[in-house]
């Protein structure tokens, strides 16, 4: 056979059969249609049809009972007469007129009365009011202290600090003298550690460096013997020029003594040292400077 009539022979089958189909579903549902107006007669005729399936018509017998009993809650009105009363009694109050409510019972004219006395508690209430302003004169006059605080801000140094904390073993004495040696730092005043800058003939303290044990000083004599859980750097900063660069000399010695020594740098708050507290750091000491500079223009 060709393909076309096979072709053709195909077409054929498919066309039978969804005419079948189609007679098939057409005959489903006139059957379908009259199952449905037999169901829906049978319901007409049911008297519970209007309950939900599954509902017995008996439970809506206890429903208007439970709603008779929810009838009583009205009670509440009484409380809704206390606001009217307060409004009657705010009315006399204001206006004490006492013939317009007084006329129908002599004891409403004991109560209209017994406000009479309250013009004077009102006359009483002003009387805090005239001392508010007497509370808020001190208020006042301490407002001229906030230019002395200002004045101690202004003159106070920036303080900078930095630890180096030993991480398992404390700090010999030998090995802090060769060390700090190494950083430009020697002994000096207060028995600390001092970075001297020399310029024209003028000495000036960078930064110092303490004993982190109270009272932060070092027994030069007797450095053989000692030992410490850590170290301090501090400087003073009074806006000059040259206090980014005290900064930065003091970060990096920290860092050198931490590495010889086998410590760790932290902060003031005795954390560790990462790049945003040192950001900080250089942000306060630019604030510094300015606030310095301001000061000694005036």
């Amino acid at each position: 056979m060709d393909a076309s009539t096979i072709r053709l022979i195909l077409i054929v089958i498919g066309a039978i059969l969804i005419v079948a189909l189609y007679l098939w579903e057409r005959h489903r549902e006139r059957q379908g249609g009259y199952h449905d107006d037999y169901e829906d007669d049978y319901l007409v005729e049911d008297e519970g049809a209007d309950e939900p399936y599954g509902v017995r018509p008996s439970r809506h017998d206890p429903a208007p009972d439970r709603y008779e009993a929810a009838e009583p809650p009205p009670v509440q009105e009484p409380p809704a007469a206390k606001p009217a009363r307060s409004k009657s009694w705010l009315r006399s109050r204001i206006s004490p007129e006492p013939d317009v409510e007084s006329s129908p019972e002599p004891g409403r004219v004991e109560r209209m009365r017994e406000p009479e006395p309250m013009p004077d508690e009102a006359e009483d209430i002003p009387e805090p009011k005239t001392t508010k302003p007497a509370k808020a004169a001190p208020a006042a006059s301490s407002a001229p202290k906030a230019p002395k605080r200002r004045e101690v801000s202004v003159s106070d140094p920036l303080l900078i600090q930095l630890s180096v904390s030993a991480r398992r073993y404390p700090f010999k004495g030998p090995e802090i003298l060769e060390v700090a040696a190494g950083c430009g730092l020697y002994p000096g005043e207060m028995d600390i550690f001092h970075c001297l800058d020399e310029f024209e003939d003028e000495t000036r303290v960078y930064f110092s460096m303490a004993n982190m044990v109270k009272p932060g000083r070092f027994p030069f004599d007797e450095m053989d013997g000692f030992s410490t859980p850590g170290l301090v750097l501090f400087a003073q900063l009074e806006g000059d020029p040259e206090d980014m660069t005290i900064l930065d000399e003091m970060v990096a010695t920290a860092r050198k003594l931490a590495l010889s020594l086998n410590g760790d740098v932290l902060d003031a708050a005795r954390r560790p040292l990462t790049v945003k507290k040192e950001e900080e750091l250089r942000q306060a000491v630019t604030d510094n400077e300015l606030r310095w500079k301001r000061t000694r223009r005036r």
